[in-house]
């Protein structure tokens, strides 16, 4: 062999080496999480049955008028905010955004002063320079169109994926949570925004699940629940530590959490069409609480959740989902190195 082809095959090697152990250990958490540990207690609420409504990737519950939500698409949609009746699922109200060209809205919060606030942050190919947060009056019900206030974001170790986006409604304190591979970054904004300069995160060295899709603070300030397509993590803000960690119930691609107004429950939702909006219980960081009683009726009929079990039967589980990103990402990665190596071989 070649003694400069010897050289760059162990390099070769320790990349093929890494991957493997990242894949696993991705396998490894996502078997876990699925066979490991039986789903939270959950109730279906609603399901957000209109067409234009297929990518559901944020959420915020509304303290200001009952029985209301928000919900917006993610990237390839027009800037619309969708005001959801939470009981029904119905669409009760719609607010397109002047001025702006959001590219990859992925969540979305309510302030303690009436704000609403929509984070433009998803960077799946990490290359993004234009990533920022939008803030707005609550809309409400019916139709409107109007501003935003932009407030440019940028991170101090080059871009990054984020698709949560949690507000404490006490302080008006902001986070964002990275969508690492491995784990995910729990990041602080600066107590005041700019609308001019770009406004820099600080890492709070707080370790957050993988692949985290989306976050919400509670309503009394303590605790911030994170998620990803198959468990919801809960930590303390005082401390940035994780006090525990559930399974949640299988969803086609899980990336919406929020809190409902007492603190005693949180909703999550899915991306897809027809998705469904389900309660979980939550007391002091243990999420395993009774799931509060509905106080309304779910919109699905009688019988269709013989329908919905099918459905979910024929899609891939998030389980899936998660090692197949793994996968996928360890096959970029080798076919990269092995190009590179061949390259330098050539020369």
């Amino acid at each position: 062999m070649n003694p400069r082809h010897r050289r760059l095959l162990i390099p070769g090697l320790l990349v093929v080496l890494v991957v493997v152990v990242v894949v696993s250990s991705i396998a490894r958490r996502a078997e876990a999480a699925t066979l490991g540990q039986e789903a939270t207690p959950s109730r279906v609420v609603s399901t957000i049955d209109d067409p234009r409504i297929t990518e559901s990737s944020g959420l915020a519950v509304s303290t200001r008028h009952a029985d209301l939500a928000y919900t917006i698409n993610d990237s390839g949609h027009g800037p619309e905010i969708f005001a959801l009746r939470v009981s029904t699922g119905e669409v009760v109200g719609v607010t397109t955004v002047t001025g702006v060209t959001w590219r990859d809205t992925e969540a979305m919060a309510l302030d303690g002063d009436g704000r609403l606030w929509v984070a433009d942050t998803g960077d799946n190919d990490g290359v993004r320079r234009d990533v920022a947060l939008y803030a707005l009056d609550e809309p409400g019900e019916g139709q409107h169109s109007v501003g935003a206030t932009r407030y440019p974001v940028q991170y101090s170790d080059g871009s990054q994926d984020v698709e949560s986006l949690a507000i404490d409604p006490t302080t008006g304190r902001k986070v964002l949570v990275t969508k690492g591979l491995l784990d995910g970054q729990v990041l602080t904004l600066p107590e005041k925004l700019s609308e001019t300069e770009p406004n820099v995160p600080e890492d709070t060295a707080a370790a957050s699940l993988l692949l985290a899709t989306d976050a919400a603070w509670s309503p009394d300030g303590r605790w911030l629940v994170v998620r990803n397509y198959l468990q919801a993590s809960t930590l303390d803000t005082r401390t940035w530590k994780t006090v525990s960690t559930v399974t949640l119930p299988g969803q086609e691609q899980g990336e919406t959490v929020a809190f409902e107004p007492a603190g005693t429950s949180y909703l999550i939702g899915s991306e897809g069409s027809r998705s469904e909006l389900l309660r979980i219980g939550f007391s002091a960081g243990k999420q395993a609480a009774p799931v509060p009683t509905a106080t309304v009726a779910p919109s699905s009929p009688q019988g269709a959740g013989t329908e919905a079990e099918e459905s979910s039967a024929l899609r891939p589980s998030s389980a899936e989902i998660v090692t197949g990103a793994g996968v996928g990402v360890a096959v970029l990665v080798v076919l990269a190195a092995a190009t590179l190596l061949w390259r330098r071989s050539r020369r």
